[in-house]
């Protein structure tokens, strides 16, 4: 007997309710599929790359925190940066985020004190320059007929009063040497000091009767020679007859210091302004010479001790997206990736400016480094806190030119790292920074010798007698360390 229609209805309906309900399943585990395939990594990526760029902003804010240290010289003061180590949940999630699989797994990071390197990164330069020094100090001679052009002040500027002999000291003993400058002149004398007194004489009459006269007489008596200085400022006189040596005496050599701040004159010797000297009133042997002292010596080379630069540096372990890591190092920010090079998304405190219409290369380095001792290790994805402390600030005893003078004749400024992708990018920051503040590409040079990358400047001037580089260098050491919130430190 045949089943009736009315019989096999039941079943083919509860056959279609498991097919439909299979159905609904493999679409659900197909959209699942699709989401862990393509929408968690799509969510951590966006939220690796968000953390990338707040810790950026991070490493920029530390970066003005440490220049603002530096500029105002607030040596002793610690500041406190904080950064986020990984994106630890908190940024963008799915709509079932309350489901821990259907999270992007969160990232971690490691923040290092002084452990790029397994040896320090160091800053080297050495020149040909004019160094400040108390013990030793240049000397430039000048006299009658050859004049002195100073290209910086003085420290001193003697006339020197020599070859006096007894036959000089006396009533009629007078000698002048005058010093022009610019808007000046010193008058500088062997002046007899007399006691004038007058003589009355009683003369008998010429004749028995007469009445007696009484006749007047000037007369003098010589007491000293005195070297004495007078000084004209514009024509006007500031300074008269101002006794320097008194009682002076034979085969003795007498300096006169024109920059002693008692004379007036220390304001108007000014650097380039010719300053001549002359006798006018001769006497005999007796001569004046001049000779200009400087508290500083020209040294080739001057190099100065490798400065140790440190870094504060943080290593991300993204999950989704590219392996980066930023690091802070000299006044610089600096981004780093496995895959590809070094490079700075703010440049290091080392400028150049080219003034080409005075023939001078200023060459500026702040060398901010880090106390070498100083070294850390935390890692996890919760905040941490760095600290830093400026501990000194020490320039560097080049003699400071003023705006149209230089110190320098040479320079050399080497990076010395272990890292070629660091090396690569110091000759390429070397070189754009050169480029940008347009110096003539013959008057650098850009390379590398093993570690070390490095710029030499040779300056605009073809007179290997001429200080046509201007440069200026300050190391500031600041104190680093770490504190984390549940992170590990080593």
């Amino acid at each position: 007997m045949m089943p009736s229609c009315r019989d096999r209805r039941p079943a083919d309906r509860a056959l279609s309710e498991v097919i439909g309900f299979v159905l609904i399943l493999g679409v659900l585990v197909l959209v699942f599929s699709l989401y862990l395939t393509y929408g968690i990594p799509a969510q951590g990526r966006e939220n690796e790359i968000l953390h990338m760029n707040e810790v950026k902003d991070q490493f920029v804010a530390y970066k003005i925190s440490l220049d603002s240290l530096f500029n105002n010289n607030k040596v002793g003061t610690t500041l406190g940066s904080s950064f986020y180590l990984g994106t630890g949940g908190g940024y963008t999630q799915g709509m079932v985020s309350f489901i821990p699989i259907m999270n992007p797994v969160s990232s971690g990071g490691i923040i290092a004190i002084n452990q790029r390197t397994p040896v320090h990164e160091t800053l080297n330069i050495s020149s040909h320059s004019l160094v400040l020094n108390d013990t030793y100090r240049m000397s430039v001679h000048f006299g009658e007929g050859v004049p002195l052009v100073p290209n910086y002040p003085p420290d001193h500027l003697y006339v020197n009063i020599s070859g006096v002999q007894p036959v000089d000291l006396g009533p009629s003993g007078t000698f002048g040497a005058n010093i022009t400058g610019r808007d000046w002149v010193a008058y500088i004398n062997i002046t007899p000091r007399l006691t004038y007194y007058q003589n009355y004489t009683l003369n008998p009459p010429p004749m028995a009767g007469g009445q007696y006269t009484l006749s007047l007489v000037d007369a003098y008596n010589y007491n000293r020679s005195d070297i004495a200085i007078s000084v004209k400022k514009g024509g006007v006189p500031i300074l008269q007859d101002f006794t320097v040596y008194t009682n002076i005496s034979s085969n003795t050599v007498y300096p006169v210091d024109l920059m002693d701040e008692a004379y007036g004159l220390k304001t108007l010797i000014r650097p380039h302004e010719m300053v001549n000297l002359s006798v006018g009133k001769p006497l005999n042997a007796v001569s004046a010479s001049g000779n200009a002292t400087y508290d500083f010596v020209d040294m080739n080379p001057y190099t100065i001790t490798p400065i140790a630069l440190g870094s504060i540096e943080y290593r991300a372990q993204n999950n989704y997206w590219i392996p980066q890591d930023y690091y802070y190092q000299m006044g610089g920010v600096f981004l780093s990736q496995a895959e590809g090079n070094v490079s700075y998304k703010l440049p290091p405190e080392i400028s150049f400016t080219n003034d080409s219409a005075r023939n001078l290369i200023s060459v500026n380095i702040n060398a901010l480094s880090f106390n070498p001792d100083n070294r850390g290790l935390i890692g996890g994805n919760s905040p941490v806190q760095v600290r830093t402390k400026l501990e000194s600030v020490y320039p560097i005893p080049y003699v400071k030119g003023d705006e149209i003078t230089g110190n320098t004749k040479r320079v050399w400024i080497g990076v010395n790292t272990s890292d070629p992708k660091a090396n690569a990018m110091w000759e390429s920051f070397f070189d754009s920074t050169a480029k940008g503040s347009g110096i003539p590409a013959g008057e650098y040079n850009v390379s590398r010798v093993r570690n070390e990358s490095y710029i030499e400047i040779f300056g605009p001037s073809a007179d290997p007698d001429v200080n046509d580089i201007r440069l200026t260098v300050t190391n500031a050491t600041y104190s680093t360390w770490v504190h984390g919130v549940g992170g590990v430190y080593e």
